[in-house]
């Protein structure tokens, strides 16, 4: 027994060096052989086993991983139009450094030279062939193709061709022939509708939510607005939609829709990155914030929400208004006086403190009732009627009551809110305070702004922002509590000012005005994995009165930045120099894109 737990303890020793020096094995240089048409640099972007770099100074060897990267390697070939390709993994370990070689054979990069098509009657040819990513001047990619059917298949979706089938097919020669086969089939209809799993919900709440009635014709976009309405109920986690086929018909569909609710009363608590907005139309400062609310989703069993919100805010830049503390009482509800308009009331309570010729803490309430018409997922038509009250603390200045009445309109034709690669965001405000409405001001407010992105190559982007906002009727009286004026300066505008602080008085306090254009353009481009850059101008100027624009108060300032993918979104540090006095810099911090 004594010389078997010997061996025992031998074998676990031998098998502790053998894993000890085998987790030790550091891979020192990879090669390629043959890559005639792909760079050493497009490689090292798409395998897992690399040599040392700046982030990595000892990356460690698995044997495992280099098989993986063979074949992502040899997929990556394919993409290219190099279908026979061969490739040969091999390495070597010497003094516990691992050396990677490939060799390659890339063979003949294929072409399309001819695209043929049947069955489509209802989407054209040169439609699909777009969708399809389809074209002769670039080597065939089966890869990108096959990833692009979906897009076809959600075409035909709109368009109520539920049971459509597609084929590509390729004839390889010294060249390829495509072949793509449609069958579209008939126009689907929907027979009837069912609900599961509403756990309690009345039906007619959910009813007359549907965007569609039996016998109207499938569409995937009507499914999805429904899907949306349902959503916006606020009672729902799920909603899941499912056309089931009827038996023995190719045209009628039964819609059984499934459902998940949220708890009915829950408390909520979350805490992180909160931009702080003190009005509409004004750049909002970044701010590390809490909340604690709690929600009733379903106030006396009606599609009611009531929830009561405690938030605490910091923000991450010093400027004239600092802590903020804001309590909201509010209703919800998806319907108005019998009719469909998503619509919130809500009383709040805040203070801050502001910093002007001393410091003073800052009382505001009142009560907000907004109207939301959704024209999409992100883009809306909202209407909001506020009344409030501002006061200090010490009763120093004159209490001022504002009413106001304020349209805002968002167009947002993005790919994607966070990562924007192409498409564009159109917004627009208009605001107006007293007059009719009553209360201590009078005055009319516009911010106009648009947001361009042009992609360049496949990961880089040119980013484009223009704004421009105007105040009539303003009085120097208003400017106690002058919240509504206009400022730059900062992480969320013009990163070579301090906060704020485009324009500033003699004791280096903020100053706003009634006119504001800015402008944003950014190139931004990938560096490695979560690593980005950003190089950028900002162009900005306050004013007075339209009499006194020039081109000498337009001030510029331009610089590069470091981008890196949080899980609270993109995280940014800026590096900016004013163009009109290069010894003013500054490094601004900020979360999420600028734009």
């Amino acid at each position: 027994m004594k010389s078997l737990n010997t061996i025992l303890l031998c074998l676990l020793a031998w098998t502790g060096a053998v894993r000890s020096q085998s987790d030790d094995i550091i891979i020192k240089t990879v090669n390629l052989i043959g890559n005639d048409h792909v760079s050493m640099n497009e490689v090292m972007y798409i395998i897992r086993q690399r040599p040392p770099n700046w982030f990595v100074r000892q990356p460690e060897f698995d044997s495992r991983l280099l098989k993986l990267d063979a074949l992502t390697l040899k997929s990556f070939y394919h993409s290219k139009g190099f279908l026979d390709v061969k490739l040969e993994e091999s390495y070597s370990i010497e003094n516990n450094f691992a050396h990677i070689v490939y060799k390659i054979e890339e063979g003949e990069q294929y072409f399309i030279s001819k695209i043929s098509m049947t069955g489509n009657h209802s989407i054209s040819e040169k439609k699909i062939i777009k969708l399809l990513g389809l074209d002769k001047r670039k080597p065939y990619n089966p890869v990108f193709i096959n990833d692009n059917l979906y897009a076809v298949e959600n075409e035909y979706h709109q368009i109520g061709k539920l049971f459509f089938t597609i084929n590509v097919l390729d004839d390889i020669t010294d060249s390829v022939k495509v072949t793509i086969q449609i069958s579209e089939g008939k126009d689907v209809s929907i027979k009837n509708t069912y609900l599961e799993k509403l756990g309690g919900i009345d039906s007619a709440l959910v009813w007359r939510e549907l965007a569609y009635k039996p016998g109207s014709i499938y569409s995937k976009n009507t499914m999805d607005n429904t899907t949306r309405r349902l959503r916006e109920m606020g009672i729902f986690s799920m909603v899941n939609m499912i056309p089931i086929k009827v038996a023995d018909t190719d045209s009628l569909v039964n819609m059984v829709i499934e459902f998940r609710r949220y708890k009915q009363r829950e408390w909520i608590s979350d805490g992180g990155y909160d931009p702080i907005q003190f009005a509409e139309g004004t750049e909002p400062l970044p701010a590390i914030s809490g909340t604690v609310e709690w929600r009733n989703r379903s106030f006396f069993n009606t599609p009611t929400q009531f929830s009561t919100k405690l938030l605490a805010g910091v923000p991450m830049e010093e400027q004239f208004v600092l802590p903020r503390l804001r309590y909201d009482v509010s209703f919800a509800s998806s319907w108005f006086m019998g009719i469909r308009f998503p619509s919130k009331l809500t009383g709040f309570y805040e203070t801050f403190i502001e910093y002007k010729d001393k410091i003073e803490t800052i009382e505001r309430f009142g009560i907000n009732l907004s109207q939301l018409i959704r024209f999409d997922k992100r883009s809306f038509f909202e209407t909001k009627s506020v009344w409030e009250s501002f006061s200090d603390q010490s009763a120093t200045r004159k209490n001022i009551e504002q009413r106001s009445f304020a349209l805002k309109i968002n167009i947002d034709k993005k790919d994607d809110p966070l990562f924007t690669r192409k498409g564009y965001l159109l917004s627009g405000l208009f605001k107006s305070a007293g007059y009719v409405l009553g209360g201590n001001r009078d005055y009319f407010k516009v911010d106009l702004a648009i947001q361009y992105y042009t992609p360049i190559g496949k990961k880089s982007v040119f980013a484009t922002r223009i704004k421009l906002g105007r105040l009539w009727g303003w009085d120097s009286k208003f400017n106690d509590y002058s919240y509504e004026k206009f400022y730059l300066g900062g992480s969320t505008s013009m990163r070579g000012w301090e906060v704020l602080k485009f324009k500033k008085n003699e004791n280096d306090k903020p100053i706003g005005e009634i006119i504001r254009f800015m402008t944003n353009v950014e190139y931004r481009f990938p560096f490695y994995k979560s690593f980005g850059f950003t190089i950028f101008a900002d162009g900005g100027l306050l004013a007075e009165h339209t009499k006194n624009i020039s081109s000498d108060l337009l001030k510029w300032d331009s610089g590069v930045g470091v981008t890196i993918l949080t899980p609270l979104g993109p995280a940014r540090l800026d590096y900016a120099i004013q163009v009109n006095d290069p010894g003013k810099r500054k490094i601004q911090l900020g979360v999420q894109n600028l734009f």
